[in-house]
């Protein structure tokens, strides 16, 4: 059997691309090395945690001597890299640890990955790097998208140090000829999400008919939303056909201000939408976070399923239908 390692798997992204490609990857073993801090959550991979192609292992990507023992006991075919810290607001605050955790963390596993991998010049190895849409930053016009080739511009230090690590991932491609892939992908909802992400916290407010409140750039700032098993059949894409050495945006085409998105909520919920609530009135001029995902699309016949209206309904109903999921991890 092949062995895939997942750090950050336990997350909102990681866990839900563990649950789906274990049950249809019948000759893969995975590996879920993740340190479980705010956002890690076991109960995530419930289902699976006895099986026998299943196995966890606690720890920080910045512990060399534990990723190095990790690598060079389960002897991984590939690296998915989700763990990350991914806060922009918090990391206004307290930036240092997102450059601890997603730059030299990901030094950490670019550095044992290509000391035991080189071993056998890379022979069917790959690692690949899930960084997200806003490295690129935002955009004025409506119409205009990234493309991988634009220039990357960070706003926060947030997406300063995912910037980082995409662009530490390249110079490993491009000077060791490391097997890497770099993934961007707008923003993401479905099951399993934190509580406190825009999403679920909107869902959960409006169960409890507490007010949804938004902040003053709700109207202003326009982003593109795919549901996180679109996001996982990418990656899968991405694993067995993409390129070394490439980076692939991926994204649903499908924008919405944070206004919009919990109109949708309301009107699934049968709430009024008397319940949302702004801070203020922003003078920032309209901005949108977009991404072009013509590339995977065409050369690795990806598409996306859901629709913003189907993929908020079904995301919705989880979250009902799991109240004791989200009791369990308040705000």
């Amino acid at each position: 059997m092949k062995v895939l390692l997942v750090t950050g798997g336990a997350g909102f992204i990681g866990s839900n691309f563990i649950n789906y490609f274990l049950r249809r990857n019948k000759s893969y073993v995975i590996v879920n090395y993740d340190n479980l801090t705010y956002s890690g959550n076991m109960n995530n991979l419930r289902e699976i945690e006895r099986s026998p192609r299943y196995h966890f292992v606690k720890g920080s990507i910045c512990n060399q001597d534990l990723v190095n023992y990790i690598i060079k006991r389960h002897r991984p075919d590939y690296i998915i890299n989700f763990a990350s810290e991914t806060c922009p607001k918090k990391s206004l605050i307290n930036p240092a640890p997102f450059f601890e955790t997603n730059v030299m963390g990901t030094l950490t596993l670019l550095d044992s990955a290509r000391y035991f991998w080189g071993k056998n010049n890379f022979e069917g190895n790959r690692f690949i790097q899930v960084s997200t849409d806003e490295v690129y930053g935002p955009v004025n016009a409506k119409d205009t998208y990234f493309t991988e080739d634009s220039a990357v511009m960070p706003e926060n230090p947030y997406s300063a140090s995912k910037a980082s690590a995409d662009l530490l991932v390249k110079s490993f491609s491009n000077n060791y000829g490391f097997p890497a892939v770099i993934s961007r992908c707008c923003n993401n909802y479905g099951p399993n999400q934190h509580i406190d992400k825009f999403v679920p916290s909107c869902i959960k407010n409006s169960i409890l008919n507490n007010p949804v409140r938004l902040n003053e750039d709700a109207n202003n700032i326009r982003r593109e939303w795919i549901h996180v098993l679109d996001h996982c059949t990418a990656l899968i894409r991405i694993l067995f056909y993409g390129r070394d050495g490439e980076t692939y945006n991926i994204s649903s085409g499908i924008a919405a201000s944070d206004v919009e998105l919990a109109k949708k909520i309301l009107k699934t919920l049968g709430k009024s939408e008397d319940q949302f609530e702004t801070t203020g009135t922003s003078e920032r001029q309209e901005l949108q976070y977009a991404v072009n995902s013509y590339k995977i699309r065409n050369n690795l016949n990806w598409g996306h399923k859901y629709n913003l209206d189907d993929g908020i309904l079904e995301t919705v109903r989880w979250y009902k239908e799991n109240r004791d999921w989200w009791d369990k991890n308040p705000d």
